[in-house]
């Protein structure tokens, strides 16, 4: 086992206790923004467009996870199938946002625009523009950096246990990217980055580019 660092014993601590109790750090959220938690049923396509509006989406895996969360999730997100495990009404407000693939690009707009304009009724803010790209920007790094993470378990096998992996990746569900992101750098030894986006893209529609990742998955 190689030695390991302070910043990185922590962080891998910090993961561990966000893996299995994640009230904490949602409350904190809540306290800190004001926001509210949407707990998703799978997990969203596009969490951008929550978190670009106030909100936090949480991916259930299990009902495990919702007792986990229970009294923390104002909101529910769920396929239009039945979700695999059932999940307290309690008359919050609920989307259904269609699990099959969209027949169009046209037909994901759509989806993408519903699902927009539900989440600002939610938060009481509809998601901007600036805030749109923010938090594709966000999102973008943290895939970036799980990445590195990934190939330096490759390369080093014994950088992270199988356990200490799955700790960090399902911190993820919980904090926010940029605290995610933050996290694995702290891991990896190295300063998060900002994602590289093409200034001409970011001049399009936010939701179009949402709307083209919904089809190519």
């Amino acid at each position: 086992m190689p030695v390991r660092g302070r910043l990185f014993s922590e962080g891998i601590r910090f993961a561990a206790g966000v893996a299995s109790e994640p009230t904490g750090v949602l409350t904190l959220w809540k306290t800190a923004t004001g926001g509210k938690v949407v707990g998703c049923l799978p997990g969203t396509p596009v969490p951008e467009l929550l978190r670009a509006a106030g909100l936090s989406p949480i991916a259930l895996e299990s009902p495990k996870d919702l007792s986990l969360v229970s009294g923390q999730v104002d909101a529910w997100l769920v396929g239009a199938d039945p979700p695999p495990f059932p999940v307290p009404m309690g008359g919050i407000p609920r989307f259904e946002f269609p699990g099959v693939p969209p027949g169009s690009l046209e037909e994901a707009l759509d989806r993408v625009e519903a699902l927009a304009e539900w989440a600002g009724v939610v938060s009481g803010s509809p998601a901007s523009e600036g805030a749109l790209w923010k938090s594709i920007r966000a999102h973008a790094a943290r895939r970036r950096l799980l990445d590195a993470l990934d190939e330096r378990r490759l390369r080093e096998t014994a950088f992270l246990t199988p356990a200490e992996r799955r700790d960090i990746l399902r911190a993820g569900i919980f904090l926010p990217p940029e605290a995610h992101s933050r996290l694995i750098s702290s891991i990896l030894g190295n300063d998060p980055e900002p994602a590289d986006i093409p200034a001409d893209e970011e001049r399009g529609d936010p939701l179009l580019i949402l709307a083209r990742r919904i089809v190519d998955r």
